[in-house]
């Protein structure tokens, strides 16, 4: 088997000196590492690079103070919720 990099070359080495139930155990964390840390990251990864593609990015010169303040002003006092406590 020909390898790729020095890396893959040292691992190889190592599990060859482990007893086959121990590979096995080692195989099944090689899966697990892939399947559930690796693959997971880079499509969380991929996700959050797709939804911030289609998000505008903030255009307002206004101060803080202003854009709270208009924040507040434009909200609707409500009493939806009074008898639910």
């Amino acid at each position: 088997m020909q390898t790729k990099t020095r890396q893959e070359e040292e691992i190889l080495k190592e599990m060859r000196d482990l007893p086959e139930v121990v590979q096995e155990k080692m195989l099944k964390m090689v899966h697990f590492l892939k399947s559930e840390i690796i693959e997971k990251k880079s499509t969380e990864e991929k996700a959050t690079a797709e939804f911030l593609s289609v998000c505008g990015t903030w255009d307002d010169n206004r101060s803080v103070e202003e854009q709270i303040r208009d924040v507040y002003s434009s909200r609707k006092s409500t009493n939806r919720t009074e008898n639910v406590f």
